[in-house]
């Protein structure tokens, strides 16, 4: 058998669809071996055998990473949401960019916008197949680095990773471009890309559809007689693959309560369930600000316990708000000192002297 039989086949091409913003004309670019190889303005040109993403455009997407139990539904993630939106749920296309434990990205758009791009497409009998956000463009960036797409007119597009690996996007007006992104975007080094299409790309087929494929919608041709057994057959096999699948869905949601009540307690329904979620996860984050406002203080503490030998530390309490500290010694104390350490993190003190001993109370629950 000759090995030219098993030589292995080609890519197939990408075409990527942007529609345009504010009147303006979609763009569109042929993409080959991960590389553009043609690009314009307008409808779309005939391109045999190429695979057709809908790219949405960056300004119009709105990125979360949210706390999410296991076992979520795609209709239940805008339940997530409800306190981040601007507008109702019920008007937003919400799509998953990644799922981690514990948590999901998601990407949402306006329902209405999603709607007549898709309509746009079927006018031109564009089968779309994929569809992805302006920023999945772009590649991966390390953690600690940035990209920044600059389109020339508009808007700079901003993906970043930070050094803890969470992920950003930014879209960021040409006009407020004199002034750089503060925020984590200063601590990132950022690389520069120019142009209507990124160069380079990020791997085109990996990257995950955000939402589902979407197919020109084509008159059915009539069987021929004889032939109804394959589809009835194929019918049979489908909804026996259903009912399997619902048992073990079935199943499996004892196990995933299971899994939320071992780590919430007891809940009655989803909406509860995510907001104990929620209110964990805060209560974390504030125990983690307060433990690293506390060992500030204790190095600043130590500090000035070294620069002022006639002191000395007789007694110290922490509550998990309040750092009780009481002090011995016989000279006199600028207070301005200890309210200087305060403010360099955000938190309040209170300061009182009676003779040779000094009472300091720090409350970190101020910051949070």
């Amino acid at each position: 058998m000759k090995l030219e039989r098993w030589r292995r086949r080609a890519a197939r091409a990408w075409l990527l669809l942007r529609p345009g913003t504010h009147a303006e004309a979609w763009q569109w670019a042929r993409v080959e071996q991960g590389r553009v190889q043609a690009s314009g303005s307008g409808a779309p040109p005939a391109i045999p055998g190429a695979r057709v993403a809908l790219v949405l455009p960056g300004e119009r997407c709105s990125h979360f990473q949210v706390a999410a139990p296991p076992g979520l539904k795609r209709h239940e993630w805008p339940l997530l949401l409800e306190d981040r939106l601007l507008q109702s749920a019920e008007d937003l296309a919400c799509g998953c960019l990644a799922r981690e434990p514990g948590s999901l990205q998601l990407v949402c758009v306006e329902q209405a916008l999603l709607d007549a791009w898709l309509a746009q497409c079927a006018e031109w009998q564009v089968d779309v197949q994929r569809c992805w956000a302006q920023f999945q463009l772009l590649p991966v960036p390390t953690p600690g680095a940035a990209w920044c797409w600059r389109q020339g007119a508009g808007l700079n597009l901003f993906v970043g990773r930070s050094v803890e690996a969470r992920q950003h996007w930014l879209a960021w007006p040409v006009e407020l471009q004199a002034t750089t992104p503060g925020g984590v975007w200063s601590e990132l080094e950022t690389q520069t890309v120019e142009g209507q299409w990124p160069e380079p790309l990020a791997a085109l087929d990996g990257l995950p559809s955000l939402f589902e494929r979407c197919r020109v919608q084509r008159q059915a041709r009539p069987l021929s007689p004889g032939l109804w057994r394959l589809p009835a057959g194929c019918l049979a096999l489908a909804l026996l693959w259903t009912g399997l699948w619902a048992s073990q869905q079935w199943r499996q949601q004892g196990v995933y309560q299971a899994q939320v009540e071992a780590v919430v307690g007891p809940v009655t329904s989803l909406r509860e369930a995510t907001q104990r979620i929620k209110q964990q996860r805060q209560g974390a984050d504030e125990r983690q600000l307060r433990s690293r406002q506390l060992q500030h203080l204790q190095a600043e503490l130590d500090g000035w316990l070294r620069a002022n030998a006639s002191w000395q530390l007789s007694a110290a309490q922490f509550d998990g708000q309040r750092w009780t500290l009481r002090l011995q010694g016989h000279e006199a104390v600028d207070e301005s000192a200890w309210q200087a350490m305060a403010s360099a993190i955000g938190v309040a003190v209170q300061v009182s002297q009676a003779s040779d001993e000094l009472n300091l109370t720090f409350d970190l629950g101020g910051a949070s």
